[in-house]
């Protein structure tokens, strides 16, 4: 497998120059406005990397929830295993999605919103009313080739419906298939339709079906065996990307289907489902159920027919079709590059060029539960008490748990990618299956993962498992970090070495050493520098880490280093006296100078004013979070950089809350990506020149990326956008 890897990765490298003349020879043909390319596909495409078109409608009417998502998850894993970049492509607020969020397939799966059913027909009416929409496979296909995707991996086509002589009902999958250059991994048709039809009708839209292994029987879905031949077998992808490629070449504009049998372990269940399957037909017909209703109506009968067999073998061949179709891609890839096959691509690249930003921390999984608000009164939980009350404690409640990506940095790097920045996460994550999922959830994002490091044996992925009461206020948590400590100064070093930021975020999750080798290569290669304080446990890592330099006279001043922190009010509070304790600070403005900033701040505390005033001589910008409050900033006067400019940011009000805990980490994320599209505001030695205005700006904008965070169960909200920040 690693030696296949390595010739394709060379194949690819090959090819590298003769698709960068392909891309300039098309770059006439500019990509659909409604096209919205996830930036790690973006990424693929443009570089030649294989991709692998995956549909919508199987999430959305193919499975119940929750082993839809579920199975979206691991489809889009095993795709990205195999070699290949998963694609999941869907109708979202008006634009067309070739690469989901976790967000976005939890819309389409959970039930909570209506999602429309939209083929080639459908498409247009779905995107001009803004409707959610999940693509079949005609209308997969259609979206991939407008961005240049030549193979694409489903669970079946659709066919022939039986006494089609009577209903002319006939999938639109076929005559799609007839007339778009991408090639359709499936397990057959499903044997609810008429097969023998279905094979003549692709036959005169002159579209090549190929049995992909040792037989050439077709398959028929749930079963290995339909007693139709299809017209040619191929044993090995590497044929299959062939026969793709002389398929372009003769600019030929038909799709291919390649037909690979369930496998086998899976298949002996076929004849009770088949059973199944010829007992739904004649409900269906009994109840007059038609169209493209009709195959939903019918799947959900023979799941519940067969005791859920079905379902677990539908998601066995889809999984299995997945792994096939990123084997083709990559095959292809190397033959010619992912656009090989189809001879229209209109997809026009866009690359970065900005000097990246740095985030170092915490990469976590996060697990959030809510306890039911509508419960009756008699059992309802007030969040204060819910922990002091033992038998409240020692039993369960209805609620609902939540499975995300998260940790500080990363929250915070994935806040800023959102927002339109090149963030760069350096974290370390343990070689175990939470691992897993947050490094291919952030490769299917598009940032960059080359330095996260993986301590080896033992080490486990970070989690934070928090309770929230009903109102969404957070009751209570447990954090195992203990990785965190683990990431290496040589990962640091390494990080700077190759990218040299323009701006780096440490959170307070590293170890001490690791804070001094960030402040370190930030001061030599001008970085700014932004701490986000984390915890107050942990708070005061970075004071350890500037006693340290200082004591060791590698800094004259340790004042320079951090240019900007973020606390909340009890983290401001620990920081404030932890550096009057190590001396890092003189002492602490009068009663009198606090209340008379407090005269023109009536809606600030007063202890708030006097720990910004105390570490304002070692940490020239601070923005502390104040939850429902606002914000709380001090910055340097602009006509005297001693004197220190206190004000008080208004706060934004969500329309709902869902969850708090992310929003601060949002709101340093929407900060960081201010600062980092706007150069102008870095100095070259890394210190903010920046207006306390601006700085106001800035934080203000920042929080409507906090309050999209409340809004959502994500820590970090799935719908930030480089726009989101200009909405009012």
């Amino acid at each position: 497998m690693h030696i296949c890897k390595l010739r394709l990765s060379a194949a690819w490298t090959l090819r590298r120059a003769e698709l960068s003349q392909r891309r300039l020879l098309s770059s006439a043909r500019k990509q659909s406005p409604l096209l919205n390319i996830a930036p790690r596909v973006r990424e693929a495409l443009s570089n030649g990397e294989p991709v692998v078109a995956l549909e919508s409608t199987i999430i959305s009417h193919g499975m119940p929830y929750p082993q839809n998502v579920e199975t979206a998850r691991e489809v889009e894993q095993i795709v990205a295993a195999s070699g290949s970049i998963p694609a999941t492509i869907a109708l979202i607020d008006g634009r067309i999605h070739v690469g989901l969020s976790d967000g976005d397939l939890l819309r389409l799966g959970n039930g909570r919103e209506t999602v429309v059913k939209a083929s080639r027909r459908d498409m247009a009416a779905v995107l001009s009313q803004r409707l959610l929409g999940a693509t079949t496979v005609s209308g997969t296909m259609l979206a991939a080739h407008m961005a240049g995707i030549s193979v694409f991996a489903t669970g079946g086509i659709g066919g022939v419906h039986r006494g089609a002589e009577d209903t002319m009902d006939v999938s639109a999958d076929l005559t799609e298939l007839g007339r778009t250059p991408v090639a359709v991994v499936c397990a057959g048709a499903k044997s609810i339709l008429d097969l023998p039809k279905t094979l003549e009708y692709l036959e005169t839209q002159g579209v090549p079906v190929v049995a992909f292994g040792d037989s050439n029987e077709f398959p028929a879905f749930f079963s290995q065996h339909s007693g139709l031949q299809a017209p040619w077998k191929l044993q090995r992808a590497e044929q299959v990307a062939q026969l793709l490629k002389t398929n372009a070449e003769l600019g030929l504009q038909n799709g291919v289907v390649v037909a690979v049998p369930i496998p086998e372990e899976h298949a002996k269940a076929s004849v009770d489902i088949e059973q199944a399957i010829e007992a739904a037909l004649r409900e269906s017909e009994r109840l007059g159920v038609k169209g493209k209703e009709a195959t939903p109506f019918l799947l959900k009968r023979v799941v519940e027919r067969t005791g859920g067999a079905s379902l677990l073998a539908n998601i066995a061949l889809v999984k299995n079709n997945a792994r096939i179709a990123s084997q083709i891609a990559a095959s292809l890839a190397s033959m010619g590059g992912s656009q090989g096959f189809s001879t229209t691509a209109s997809y026009s690249p866009e690359t970065r060029t900005d000097q990246p930003l740095l985030v170092i921390g915490c990469a976590a999984i996060d697990i959030t539960s809510r306890v039911d608000s509508n419960q009756s009164a008699e059992s309802a939980i007030p969040e204060v008490d819910l922990l002091r009350q033992t038998k409240l404690a020692a039993t369960s409640h209805p609620g609902t748990v939540f499975t995300s990506v998260g940790g500080v940095a990363q929250n915070i790097a994935r806040a800023a990618h959102l927002l339109g920045a090149n963030a760069v996460l350096v974290a370390s994550l343990g070689q175990d299956a939470h691992g897993t999922v947050v490094a291919a959830d952030l490769n299917r994002m598009g940032m960059d993962t080359r330095f996260l490091q993986y301590p080896g044996s033992g080490a486990r992925t970070a989690i934070y498992n928090a309770l929230h009461g009903p109102n969404g206020d957070l009751v209570a948590a447990v954090a195992d970090m203990h990785i965190n400590g683990l990431l290496s100064p040589q990962q640091i070093e390494e990080a700077f070495s190759s990218l040299r930021p323009r701006a780096v975020c440490v959170d307070a999750n590293v170890s001490m050493p690791a804070i001094v080798t960030t402040l370190m290569q930030a001061r030599e290669s001008g970085a700014c520098v932004v701490f986000e304080p984390t915890s107050v446990p942990k708070c005061t890592n970075v004071l350890s880490a500037l006693l340290v330099i200082k004591h060791s006279h590698a800094v004259a001043d340790v004042s320079s280093l951090v240019h900007m922190i973020t606390p909340n009010s009890l983290e401001l509070q620990r920081m404030s006296e932890a550096a009057l304790e190590l001396a890092l600070v003189e002492g602490v403005p009068t009663a009198a100078t606090v209340s008379e900033i407090a005269k023109f701040h009536y809606s600030l505390d007063a202890s708030v004013i006097r720990n910004l005033l105390t570490l304002f001589p070692l940490f020239p910008t601070v923005v502390v979070k104040l939850g429902e409050q606002g914000a709380a900033v001090i910055s340097p006067s602009p006509r005297n950089a001693t004197r220190p400019i206190i004000r008080h940011i208004q706060p934004l009000k969500p329309s709902l809350v869902e969850n708090s805990s992310g929003a601060g980490d949002s709101l340093v994320g929407a900060i960081l990506a201010q600062l980092h599209t706007r150069s102008e505001l870095v100095s070259p030695d890394g210190s903010l020149s920046l207006a306390p205005q601006e700085l106001d700006t800035i934080v203000s904008r920042a929080q409507r990326a906090a309050i999209m965070a409340i809004e959502s169960m994500h820590t970090v909200s799935d719908r930030l956008n480089p726009d989101a920040l200009n909405k009012d």
